[in-house]
């Protein structure tokens, strides 16, 4: 597996991939190529077999990073695609002088926040019925 910066070329796929995963957050085509050309955006790919496989999207300011987007293609879910990329993530924002990464997953997401409690975060605050009037979502950090 080859853990990289996304460019834009890689738009379509990662439009395709989050359209698989309800969860994800929706940006189709345009989002990703308005966040690719984002200064404060990072983008990061696995690629499994010459394609991608998942991705991590996130920004950076101010030593705080804030997780947006994660998405792993089903035909590569429960393969390490997922760990692999926040394990690059954290490696990355290290050198980049964070201190500290948050994101938001919704509560009921029991296969995400399982993977993010692996990799270290804990629940930090809880958004009340914030996903569809109905689901929590769970604010979630790690110290870097």
């Amino acid at each position: 597996m080859k853990i990289r910066r996304a460019v834009l070329s890689d738009v379509a796929r990662l439009a395709a991939i989050e359209a698989l995963q309800p969860a994800s957050a929706g940006w189709g085509e345009n989002g990703w190529q308005t966040e690719l050309n984002t200064s404060a955006a990072q983008i990061w790919c696995a690629e499994q077999n010459d394609e991608v496989a998942g991705f991590v999207s996130l920004r950076l300011a101010a030593g705080l990073a804030e997780i947006l987007n994660v998405a792993v293609h089903p035909q590569y879910c429960r393969q390490g695609v997922g760990s692999a990329l926040l394990a690059q993530v954290w490696r990355t924002l290290k050198e980049q002088g964070a201190q500290e990464v948050t994101l938001e997953v919704n509560a009921q997401n029991i296969a995400a926040t399982a993977l993010y409690k692996k990799m270290g975060l804990t629940e930090m605050g809880r958004r009340k019925k914030f996903y569809h009037h109905t689901d929590d979502a769970l604010i979630m950090g790690k110290r870097l």
